[in-house]
């Protein structure tokens, strides 16, 4: 630990267990729950600016009151006064400072307990790599000995709930990792204990359970680990009625013929067959804590996906997330995919197949980016698409990876960017369905059912949102998630405006768009973006003058001859033209052959509201 200037004593933040402050070595007492949660915001933010709107959200919630931004302000001031107790009445702080509409707290190397842990599972690592096993698990075992308890233990609010599932998740999977380097050292007797203690407390997590059964063969208590194994399988049978994975149920078939590869390598750097890993992603955003509905397309998926393990042949397991801007999609594919974690423990990679221009990325790049994280290093990586994608179907071969591929353009650029492996699956975002892609399981989203999109609303704004107005909100909404998120924050962030002047501004199409495009981003921005990608696409332009010429006809739903009719050309010329607005989400097809448009995108494109097409 190093002071900074204008703090003259050495600052200490502990969070991995309850939040704690020391100066000097002498413990601070933070003060109560909610000021050590404003407190736990800044730390996860640290040296960067945080907006008071910010910190009340994280803190309160759809809790939050008009009074919350004044007991923000009023909590900073008493941090500032344990921080800094030496600093002069009304002098500028050098620690938690006031950044525009916001707070900046300053946090200098080895002030903060989790930045420590983090930089020596980072060294231990490397130290791995390097052959050095006895120091790696030393750094291991002093990182772990940070932990006085579950990270942010007792904190409120939701920023500390969803940090809290993070820090635990990196903990256990610390604790894994400290457990494999003791296999490899032969330490088996003296972890087996405490490996058996963890391993009861995540009876789903495979890989723990796996490490178990190891020990305990490597022990001499074969008897034992092959129980660990039925008491896994059952448990899985029961909860999820799914069999373990192929790598446990090959643990299982090794143990019971004794299979020498089992036995201690000293020359080894994992412990056991299938069990190597030369890089473990765990790329997925954080999970969204108010996630509502999607119940029957999630068991899909879910279903879909998990029917991978254990697979020795047959293609890679793909499910395709479809529907239009806003509905939902990223945030269902990382919801399951957070669900499918334990069952994919080589790792889930993320990735984003769009530029931040909205171009679509290219495929070269885009397998770059994946085969470093893998660990594969730059100066390996081979200069042609064709040889990285055959390097990315090796390296991923007979591993259990889950691949989130966010946002993808069309059947070509995905295929390239598939494993060979089934072992490993790809759950999948477009707008399109994606019908050309041989094996795909598709599903299609359509917007929130009216009891679904207000369950939504309530988990976002709580009792703010509830009253006589609530039905025309929701109307206006019209089931899109992005939009009632957009509106929620609206009304969580003008607290004094109250429903009733929400509904009213949402009423009047003239502001209906510019209200849920807050800076000119939700709405309008997720519509631009498609309207710009159709534009791109070939055949685009005549489309997308099509769609504008097709407005009026509204959400009803129409057939191909009523638009032909409109458009004034014939039925097989115009077909295509519906089929790519469907492909780009600006066009529903609906079960019985028909079309329809989300009132958002006819508003959008018949230039109501500023922002729109014909108004730039």
């Amino acid at each position: 630990m190093v002071a900074r200037a204008g703090v003259g004593e050495l600052l200490r933040y502990e969070l991995l267990g309850p939040l704690l402050v020391r100066r000097a070595g002498q413990a601070r007492d933070p003060g109560p729950a909610m000021q050590c949660a404003v407190l736990a915001v800044l730390l996860l933010s640290a040296n960067e600016p945080v907006p008071r709107e910010q910190i009340v959200q994280a803190v309160w919630g759809v809790r939050a009151t008009v009074n919350s931004p004044g007991l923000v302000a009023t909590y900073v001031s008493r941090l500032r006064r344990i921080l800094e107790p030496q600093r002069p009445p009304r002098a500028a702080g050098a620690v938690l400072t006031s950044y525009g509409a916001g707070y900046r707290l300053a946090v200098g190397a080895g002030e903060l307990d989790l930045y420590e842990f983090e930089a020596a599972r980072s060294r231990a690592r490397a130290e791995r790599a390097a052959g050095e096993t006895a120091r790696a698990a030393d750094t291991l075992d002093r990182a772990l000995a940070l932990w006085r308890g579950g990270g942010l233990d007792g904190l409120p609010g939701p920023f500390a709930a969803v940090h809290r599932s993070r820090l635990a998740e990196l903990r256990l999977a610390t604790q894994e990792e400290r457990f494999e380097l003791a296999l490899l050292l032969g330490r088996q007797h003296e972890v087996v204990a405490e490996l058996g203690l963890l391993a009861a407390a995540h009876p789903q997590r495979e890989r723990l359970r796996g490490l178990l059964m190891l020990a305990l063969y490597r022990a001499g208590r074969q008897s034992e680990a092959l129980a660990v194994f039925a008491e896994t399988r059952q448990h899985l049978i029961d909860s999820q009625g799914l069999e373990p994975g192929g790598d446990l149920a090959q643990l299982q078939r090794l143990i019971l013929r004794g299979d020498p590869s089992l036995e201690l390598d000293r020359g080894a750097t994992a412990p056991g067959p299938r069990l190597r890993v030369v890089c473990r992603p765990a790329q997925l955003p954080s999970d969204l804590p108010d996630f509502t509905g999607r119940v029957a397309e999630a068991r899909l998926l879910i279903r879909s996906l998990a029917a991978s393990r254990g697979r020795r042949g047959g293609a890679v397991p793909v499910a395709v997330i479809s529907g239009p801007p806003g509905v939902g999609k990223t945030a269902l594919a990382v919801h399951v995919a957070h669900r499918l974690r334990e069952r994919f423990p080589d790792g889930q990679l993320y990735a984003g197949l769009h530029e931040a221009d909205g171009r679509p990325g290219e495929v070269g790049a885009l397998l770059g980016a994946l085969l470093g994280d893998l660990g594969v290093a730059a100066e390996a990586l081979p200069a042609e698409p064709a040889r990285r994608g055959a390097l990315f179907r090796s390296v991923t071969a007979g591993r259990r990876l889950l691949l989130v591929l966010d946002d993808a353009r069309d059947e070509a650029q995905l295929a390239a960017l598939l494993p060979g492996s089934p072992s490993c699956a790809v759950l999948v975002t477009a707008r399109g369905r994606l019908a050309g892609l041989p094996g795909g399981r598709p599903v299609a989203l359509d917007c929130l059912g009216a009891g679904d999109a207000r369950r939504l609303w309530r988990r976002l704004v709580g009792e703010a949102g509830e009253g006589e107005d609530e039905g025309a909100v929701l109307a206006a909404c019209a089931g899109l998630p992005l939009a009632l998120r957009v509106a929620g924050g609206r009304l969580l962030a003008r607290p004094g405006h109250g429903l009733g002047a929400l509904a009213a501004r949402l009423a009047d199409e003239e502001q209906r768009l510019a209200e849920l495009s807050p800076g000119g981003a939700g709405v309008l921005r997720v519509l631009g973006s498609a309207r710009a990608r159709l534009r791109r696409a070939p055949g685009g332009p005549a489309a997308a003058a099509a769609l504008r010429a097709l407005a009026p006809l509204g959400s009803g739903g129409f057939e191909v001859a009523a638009a032909a009719g409109l458009l004034g050309r014939p039925e097989p010329r115009v077909e295509p033209l519906l089929d790519l607005l469907a492909e780009h989400g600006l066009l529903l097809p609906t079960a019985d052959g028909r079309y329809r448009m989300h009132p958002l995108t006819a508003l959008f494109c018949r230039d109501v509201g500023p922002g729109c097409p014909g108004r730039r």
